[in-house]
């Protein structure tokens, strides 16, 4: 696809006076009211408004919960008016708001009281074409009159079915005014009963009551809660695991719900947009080139990767009456040839553009200066600086036309904004490479860098409302230079610059140990949708360059819009601010993967470890608030013993899989499942390539099984086979992982399994360290807790470990004097250690190991490493749990006294003796 840039010199100064001067939008005055649509690419105010007559609204909650996401506002200054009546155009917006209904412009007024070019009119008619939205006989809505209560339980049941929901059909009591209900809306208000959504008030529903602004938000936020909750567990398959696509020819993914309608729009991506492009119902056009990429489908927050090759078509046999070139045959000339004919034309000449700019540039001679001086990822160094000479382009003063799209990006207005809190050195630091004049939109070259901090968020706001099909970013690896591809793209879009909506995620296939220089599109097919602006996300690890962000769309004018339905923006992106993530302080040790039972992790056992849950049942706090996932030792040291415990872990219903239930529901019970959610920190172990291990098994059927033993093939090799193992292991899992897609959990490490540093083991620490450099490369801490007096113990800090634990090993048969608590706690103090707090079932039936795991707990507590340290806990197979479920009062006390010994609340100062055993 052939890109059509012009440059205007005047424009430069234009674009740099658009990002010094930002202006407010004013507030619309009305409810919901969308505001009138404002000119200038600028974005709107922001600003939460706190409501002076909510203090004793029973509506409070509700309204400052969709107050803070922009869904519903004031009538004016700061009040809300919670007992007025709402409007049947207020309500109308609201739910389409909170249901992700996307506003489109009518080309027509089908009501009489809702012309096409009155504010509501996008979100009026978006609902109508929904089936949710019925005028009157008399040709108009009634769009200013209030609505009843039983109407409302009308328009919510028809919103829900059309968003692909099932309502709850379970037995409701009948109501006392149950004759009062209209025929047409008694199966409507029984359904949102038993939905929760409307329930009334003493027995009585009042249909003919009128919804006020304050019920509105209550029952809006309800709405939004289990769209939420549609988002996460959106269940779809696709009709491919992979597709094989001739060049210049086409197919699709489709897209099918796992019972009824699709709650969401699907959104497509693609990675290598110079190789074909994915259109907004799921078509895949290949263009000539053969190649490989990824195709992600987003529905909702889930996404599926397609992996995708193009092979080569067949070359063209010459036929005996061949044409002379400058010749075209009358059939094909008169019938234009086939769609893959065309297809291949289409994606031709962008293919033929963007391959100078794929995987292929790591032939050439690298952008960077210095960029031989070695891999500086992981540092904070920042990375040998781009040569731009001669690669900037002048700002467009008129966007690019492609295929009837139209790239409306340059020129607008855009905004950048840390994942994290900022940080004013990062921030500094990243200044080194600022970019073209014009921001990132600029159809330029030249790379913008950006340097830690979580991720960025990139905001473009449009000078008018558009159609839009394709959002694409271009970034760059540079390993050598610490620059890394980010993992992933979101895209969310907003028509009022407000209220945001999650459209997709791009993914690709490019390995942060990928040597070669590679630059590589991301590029989002939105489903048609209006919008003005667009918000474009990305995580950053140590550096990330990025170049020429596109928009690509058409006028309203051209074309109609389709329905577009896209989860409200999503509160727990992969990459989660600072305050929804507990720092590492206490982690539980979880073994798994043999002894049946024992070793399976379910949701109920994770939910009183993962939260302090009181006697009478309340979730007062998070407990442990990072879980190490590690196997028993027995498993063996075979690559189909690695894959059965891999396979494990990601078994659905147990294992990470029930954590990250757990913690839902932890949130949940806490109240901030959608505000601001807890999210578990997850560490998972790197099982031990054991140097007696001679038949591992092979990675490659064409190579033999790898042999660990330097006596059978040497030192080097057994070295380079185990290595070769680790890092085929810590991929896979790595994988698995972030296909998961775990809402509430945060990989934050990885676990060198073996206690000791074995100097028999063929490069031992040489294996350690470069384990450690990989876990490192994708911003990853690495653990080790050693046993106490294990040889190696001193030396952890230089075998690259960011943290270690020592293990005190009190549970064996032998007495513990009390100087071996202090000695342990000497040894910690040495070398900057954690402490492993050991516990077992024996402690609930022996006295001795009782004594023995308080005593670990006061002497700890005496000095003072109960505070301001992080801590691992080993309980053996769920042993804690059963102190947490019991209603002996001193099993029960092991679980309390733990809690309040994490909180820096635990007040026994003496040691106990065998003779004061409770």
């Amino acid at each position: 696809m052939v890109l059509k840039r012009m440059a205007a010199r005047t424009m430069t100064v234009c674009l740099v006076l658009s990002m010094l001067f930002t202006q407010a939008a004013a507030a619309a005055g009305s409810a919901t009211a969308p505001a009138a649509e404002k000119q200038g690419g600028v974005l709107p105010n922001e600003q939460n408004v706190t409501f002076s007559d909510l203090q004793n609204s029973y509506a409070r909650e509700a309204v400052n919960r969709l107050a803070a996401v922009h869904l519903i506002s004031g009538q004016g200054g700061d009040r809300f008016y919670p007992q007025k009546p709402m409007s049947r155009q207020d309500v109308a917006v609201l739910l389409a708001k909170v249901m992700g209904v996307q506003p489109k412009q009518p080309n027509q007024a089908v009501f009489a009281d809702v012309p096409a070019d009155s504010p509501y009119a996008p979100y009026v008619y978006g609902l109508a074409e929904l089936g949710v939205l019925h005028g009157r006989s008399d040709g108009t809505l009634g769009a200013a009159d209030p609505l009843t209560r039983q109407e409302l339980a009308v328009l919510l049941t028809r919103l829900w079915k059309a968003g692909g929901g099932q309502m709850q059909s379970a037995a409701v009591p009948a109501y006392a005014d149950e004759e009062e209900i209209a025929d047409y809306a008694r199966e409507a208000v029984t359904a949102v009963t038993a939905q929760r959504w409307m329930q009334g008030a003493g027995g009585n529903f009042r249909p003919q009551g009128t919804v006020t602004r304050g019920d509105a938000a209550i029952i809006a936020e309800r709405v939004l809660n289990a769209r939420y909750q549609q988002a996460e567990q959106a269940d779809f398959t696709l009709n491919t695991a992979k597709l094989s696509v001739m060049a210049g020819t086409s197919t699709r993914v489709e897209v099918t719900p796992a019972g009824g309608t699709l709650p969401f729009s699907p959104v497509f991506a693609f990675d290598r947009p110079e190789l074909g492009t994915v259109l907004p119902d799921g078509t895949f056009v290949a263009g000539p080139t053969p190649g490989k990429g990824t195709l992600t489908v987003t529905l909702g927050y889930r996404t599926k990767d397609i992996p995708v090759e193009i092979t080569a078509a067949p070359e063209p046999q010459q036929p005996q009456d061949a044409v002379e070139p400058n010749e075209q045959p009358e059939a094909a000339a008169a019938t234009g040839g086939t769609s893959e004919a065309k297809a291949a034309e289409t994606a031709a000449p962008d293919a033929e553009k963007k391959a100078e700019n794929g995987v292929s540039e790591a032939n050439k001679p690298a952008e960077t200066a210095d960029s031989d001086k070695g891999d500086q990822a992981g540092t904070d160094t920042a990375p040998a600086k781009p040569n731009q000479a001669g690669h900037e382009t002048e700002p467009a003063s008129q966007p690019a036309e492609e295929e009837g799209l139209v790239n409306f990006a340059p020129g607008s207005f855009t905004s950048v904004q840390t994942m994290g809190k900022a940080d004013a050195y990062f921030t500094q630091l990243e200044k080194q490479y600022p970019g073209p004049v014009g921001g990132l939109v600029t159809p330029s070259e030249t790379w913008t860098g950006y340097n830690r901090q979580f991720g960025r968020k990139v905001t473009v706001a449009l000078h008018e409302v558009k159609r839009l099909e394709r959002v694409t970013l271009t970034f760059k690896q540079q390993k050598g230079a610490g620059i890394t591809m980010p993992e992933w793209m979101d895209v969310e879009v907003s028509r009022d610059g407000r209220a945001w909506y999650y459209a997709g995620k791009a993914k690709h296939d490019v390995s942060p140990a990928e040597e070669a220089v590679v630059v590589r599109t991301l590029a989002v097919t939105l489903p048609k949708v209006e919008a003005r602006y667009v918000r474009v996300s990305f995580p950053v690890k140590v550096f990330a360059f990025a170049r020429q962000l596109e928009v690509w769309g058409t006028d309203l004018s051209k074309g109609e819009s389709p329905s577009v339905l896209l989860p409200p923006e999503n509160q727990k992106q992969t990459v989660v601010e600072e305050k929804t993530v507990r720092r590492v302080e206490n982690m539980l040790l979880a073994y798994s993967g043999a002894y049946g039972e024992r070793g399976i992790w379910r949701k109920e056992d994770f939910l009183p470890m993962v939260g302090y849950r009181t006697k009478d049942g309340y979730m007062v706090d998070q407990m442990f608030d990072t879980v190490l996932f590690l196997p028993y030792q027995i498993l063996p040291a075979t690559k189909e013993g690695w894959k059965e415990y891999m396979n494990d872990l990601f078994r659905s219903g147990q294992q990470l899989e029930a954590l990250n239930d757990a913690m839902r529901e932890f949130n949940r019970l806490r109240g901030t499942l959608y505000g601001t959610p807890t999210v578990e920190n997850v560490v998972l172990a790197l099982p031990y390539p054991n140097p007696a291990q001679t038949d591992f098994g092979s990675l490659d059927d064409k190579q033999p099984s790898l042999s660990f033993n330097a006596g059978q093939v040497g030192e080097e090799q057994a070295y380079q086979n185990r290595k070769q193992a680790l890092e085929w292991y810590y991929r896979e899992l790595k994988k698995r992982w972030d296909k998961a897609g775990f809402a509430y959990l945060k990989l934050e490490g990885i676990y060198w399994f073996h206690e000791l540093i074995d100097d028999s083991a063929p490069k031992e620490r040489e294996l350690i360290r470069h384990m450690a450099g990989i876990v490192h490369d994708d911003a990853l801490r690495f653990y080790w807790i050693p046993y106490y007096g294990a040889p190696g113990l001193a030396e952890w800090k230089s075998l690259y470990f960011d943290y270690a634990f020592l293990q005190p090993n009190y549970y064996n048969d032998k007495p513990v004097q009390l100087d071996r608590f202090e000695g342990t706690l000497d040894v910690v103090s040495k070398y900057d250690m954690g402490v492993e707090i050991e516990g077992d079932e024996r402690m609930y039936r022996d006295p001795k190991f009782y004594q023995i795991y308080y005593n670990q707990l006061v002497a700890a507590h005496k000095l003072g490493m109960d505070k301001n340290r992080i801590h691992a806990y080993y309980f053996g197979s769920k042993t804690l749990l059963e102190a947490a479920n019991s209603d002996d009062p001193v099993i029960r006390g092991i679980y309390d006294d733990t809690y309040k010994w994490m909180r820096g609340r635990f007040d026994r100062e003496e040691y106990y003796l065998p003779e004061e055993m409770p």
